[in-house]
């Protein structure tokens, strides 16, 4: 299920195996040599380091082996040590594969500049995990295995072993080292810049977004470890021909959630900021839906009993996926043709650098909307904000990734 110890740099492909985009390893330029500065914090999925790296200073991100029911997996009640399985799922949604995948899209879209840039993936070795752990270990207790809650409770790590038996290395991704955005100084015109960011991320196909302050470094959203990114088993029926129009349907309101719940989040993050600091600072009138009070829209259907439209600004399933994109002007023959020849530049400095700003997918100032018809009772608990919201349990079989339907 992990990435297996690499023996050499041909097992450093780009992550993760499955549909869609991938991140490329980061480029040491010769082995692996990381220099450990500080311990920036932890969260569910990951601790954070202040490194250095041939001679420049990075946030190095290293995720926990997290217990099951930190991420979007199969049901409670299949078999949590079926490596074909477990597999299946980990590619799409486990922290680290969501933040490789998001990543990676922002990279191949030529739309970097949406998110605190992202230089690549690392397996760390035996020598550099041995450093880490002395070189920290009187002040910390670095577990690798569970979530911040509970960390260590079990042995997440050794579930499934390598090919030589050992426990598989840990992984991370590096990123620029940034400032952490300081809560009550949020001001009118950042706020206003997050709100477009979102709107941008999800025409890129990326949602579940987590839109909170702590997610801003340098101004930019600084953490994709819970992000879906298109194509996904949750947003994509087409992954899996094998689907009944019944599963369609419900896998069409489940994606139809994760939007939403965008912007329900960045309103609660507006309404509390407002509530803690408007007296000191003045008042930031800046929300998602009118007011911050949801999405709804009543109306009439045929002078049948009042139904409810709901709505959200983006449908992340419109996204391209299969196309890769080019620079304006250049047919897709002339963009091969440039890359193997070199002429499509790389940005500076160490690591992976995604394709130039050349080469960018284009979006919308104002995408179109997209609405979802259902009764009052849907739409109260669609405008609910909730960051675990996809709540349908998911099955495996023959290859395939099914939602459970309720019979």
């Amino acid at each position: 299920m992990y990435p297996d110890w690499p023996e050499s740099d041909a097992d450093l492909v780009p992550l993760p195996k499955c549909d869609g985009p991938k991140l490329k390893p980061f480029n040491f330029q010769g082995p692996q040599k990381i220099e450990f500065l500080e311990h920036l914090g932890e969260g569910v999925h990951a601790h954070v380091f202040k490194v250095k790296i041939l001679g420049q200073i990075y946030a190095l991100k290293l995720f926990r082996f997290v217990y099951d029911h930190n991420w979007l997996g199969p049901a409670s009640d299949t078999d949590p040590d079926d490596r074909e399985l477990m597999s299946a799922f980990y590619n799409y949604s486990e922290p680290f594969s969501c933040e490789c995948r998001a990543f990676g899209r922002l990279q191949e879209a030529g739309h970097e500049e949406l998110a605190v840039r992202c230089f690549g993936y690392v397996l760390l070795d035996e020598e550099h995990e041995h450093a880490m752990m002395t070189r920290f270990s009187d002040d910390l207790k670095l577990e690798f295995n569970g979530d911040v809650e509970y960390p260590g409770a079990e042995d997440m790590r050794s579930r499934f072993l390598g090919k030589d038996g050992r426990a598989p290395p840990i992984r991370g991704v590096v990123k620029d080292f940034g400032r952490l955005e300081d809560e009550e100084n949020l001001r009118t015109a950042l706020v206003r810049k997050i709100l477009r960011d979102v709107i941008k991320l999800q025409q890129l196909g990326i949602i579940r977004i987590d839109v909170a302050t702590r997610q801003i470094i340098d101004d930019k959203i600084g953490d994709f470890s819970t992000a879906l990114t298109v194509p996904h088993f949750l947003t994509t029926p087409e992954l899996n021909p094998r689907l009944t129009p019944e599963m369609i349907s419900a896998i069409e309101l489940e994606t139809f959630k994760l939007p939403i719940s965008d912007y329900l989040d960045f309103d609660e993050m507006m309404f509390d900021w407002n509530l803690y600091y408007a007296d000191q600072k003045g008042r930031i009138s800046v929300y998602a839906f009118p007011d911050g009070r949801g999405c709804q829209i009543k109306y009439d259907l045929r002078s049948k009993t009042a139904r409810e439209r709901v709505y959200t600004f983006v449908d992340p399933r419109k996204y391209d996926w299969r196309t890769c994109p080019v620079s304006a002007g250049t047919s897709g023959e002339e963009a091969t043709k440039r890359r193997r020849s070199g002429r499509i530049s790389k940005g500076g400095g160490h690591g992976n650098q995604g394709m130039s700003s050349k080469i960018r997918r284009q979006l919308n100032a104002r995408p179109p909307m997209w609405y979802y018809d259902c009764d009052g009772e849907l739409a109260a608990r669609l405008r609910m904000p909730d960051p675990f919201c996809a709540l349908m349990k998911w099955d495996y079989k023959e290859g395939f990734i099914f939602p459970r339907i309720k019979e």
